[in-house]
């Protein structure tokens, strides 16, 4: 069968649900909305239409749930080769929660301050979580883990003074090397199409972890440890990046890569500018990606990579909202609304 008779389905889904994503002015005029509750009766369609206090956890679980499902129908309209790849972006959301139980747990984080950092999802529900955290047991949250690749490749990672850290980098690590190793399709299109896009994702996080540990006072063998161990683009700075101890630096050390257009005012950025760079970066290269032939993978990633975009600007809105920041720094922040 032709890539066009493969995809043809999950191509026409795709556009479909492309269609449904929020646009910049329809950002705008939620952050007009009066109350918390009721922007949360517009984002989830009337499902939730009361919000306790400055709570949005109900509202942000609500909308990573319907993102878990929207993967999951991708992935069953797609070709069965492709299918673990699309399914692996429905985890995704269940290996953040999980990171950051860890991270409070090891740390000892108060539960409720915790909670508010964190979204529920897959088999962590917001009791389980808490409990969890409550426990001050990094082991318990292994335990608990229904992945045993997963729960290996943590385990030996609790010990240590900051065994929490290096638990929660260990699940970033994981993660995103399973999703690299599912990119390697038996079709070289499908390959090429989810390698960029994965592999420009991979990227961008190692240049974070790395600025983000020297920051919190690790040595460059400290942040080298915190990586992915994979090089997609970033050539020899791949190596030079856990010398990066602030963002003029990391900015000199990326010159000569692909990702030196996200550094062009490296003097005024700190790590939250970077993150934003970075991010408007490969969202605008997921945009792109529809311009192209949309029979093969990359179509249904670069939709989940900006479903998930779209839902971290919904958040920053939503938390905006719940705690009176400025309009305008709000729509600066904005993801898809700046790519």
């Amino acid at each position: 069968m032709t890539a066009a008779g493969r995809y043809a389905e999950l191509a026409a889904a795709v556009r479909s649900f492309k269609a449904e994503l929020i646009q910049a002015s329809q950002f705008e005029r939620l952050l007009e909305t009066g109350s918390l509750s009721e922007i949360a009766g517009l984002v989830t369609g009337g499902r939730i239409t009361s919000v306790e206090g400055q709570d949005s956890m109900p509202v942000e679980a609500y909308l990573v749930q319907r993102t878990i499902e929207l993967a999951q129908r991708l992935s069953a309209y797609a070709p069965q080769d492709s299918r673990p790849l699309i399914g692996l972006f429905s985890k995704g959301f269940e290996f953040a929660c999980v990171k950051e139980i860890l991270r409070a747990s090891g740390e000892r984080v108060d539960p409720e301050d915790a909670l508010r950092r964190l979204v529920p999802a897959g088999n962590f529900t917001v009791d389980r979580c808490k409990d969890l955290i409550e426990s001050h047991n990094p082991n318990r949250v292994v335990d608990a883990l229904d992945d045993d690749g997963l729960r290996q490749f943590v385990a030996p990672r609790l010990t240590g003074e900051r065994g929490g850290l290096q638990a929660a980098s260990a699940v970033d690590q994981y993660y995103y090397m399973k999703l690299w190793r599912a990119s390697n399709l038996p079709d070289p299109l499908d390959s090429q199409s989810a390698k960029g896009l994965i592999g420009e994702a991979i990227d961008h996080l190692n240049i974070l972890l790395a600025l983000r540990a020297r920051l919190m006072g690790l040595d460059a063998r400290g942040a080298s440890e915190m990586m992915i161990p994979v090089n997609y683009s970033l050539g020899q700075a791949f190596n030079e990046l856990p010398e990066a101890n602030n963002a003029q630096a990391l900015g000199r050390i990326l010159e000569k890569t692909r990702y030196v257009k996200s550094f062009e005012s490296a003097s005024a950025l700190n790590v939250g500018d970077v993150e934003c760079a970075l991010n408007r970066n490969h969202a605008r290269a997921c945009l792109d990606v529809f311009a192209g032939s949309p029979f093969n993978v990359g179509l249904a990633l670069a939709f989940l990579f900006l479903k998930n975009y779209e839902l971290r600007d919904l958040f920053s809105l939503i938390n905006a909202k719940a705690n009176k920041v400025p309009a305008e720094r709000v729509l600066n922040s904005l993801i898809l609304r700046n790519s």
